[in-house]
């Protein structure tokens, strides 16, 4: 598992020249999936990952196609994060996030299998009983 560094340090993997970035600010790996995950290296402005329209501090997070990222107060597109690794690993990221009132979708292409789009539904529970109905 290859460990790519991010912080204002020359001797970072990707060098962000902003105050707000600590020397060695955070780092960045491919999981055993292959899914790119950020992992705050105790930072003193933090890491914080903006996910279903709000930006929350994170120490470690997997990240996905709708997320954005910031070190300090400097975004870095998720496309930046992802060619430190070159051509040699291949770097995914997750397809969509639970989000109130709408669908979860997985990503299925890691298992070998034609990429497709499982979404999970809410099941009917019968109003008296309480019991899940089965599909007709």
């Amino acid at each position: 598992m290859k460990i790519k560094t991010i912080g204002r340090g020359g001797e970072c993997d990707i060098v962000l020249d902003h105050v707000s970035v600590s020397r060695n600010h955070a780092s960045i790996h491919v999981t055993e999936e292959g899914y790119l995950a950020v992992h705050d290296n105790n930072s003193g402005n933090g890491t914080f990952l903006h996910r279903n329209g709000r930006w929350i501090r994170i120490r470690k997070v997997g990240l996905g196609t709708a997320d954005r990222i910031r070190f300090g107060e400097k975004e870095v597109p998720l496309d930046r994060l992802i060619e430190a690794f070159g051509n040699k690993i291949r770097v995914r990221l997750r397809d969509g996030w639970s989000v109130r009132g709408k669908p979860l979708v997985f990503d299925q292409s890691f298992a070998g299998l034609p990429r497709q789009k499982a979404v999970l539904k809410n099941p009917r529970r019968d109003p008296i009983t309480g019991k899940i109905e089965e599909k007709r």
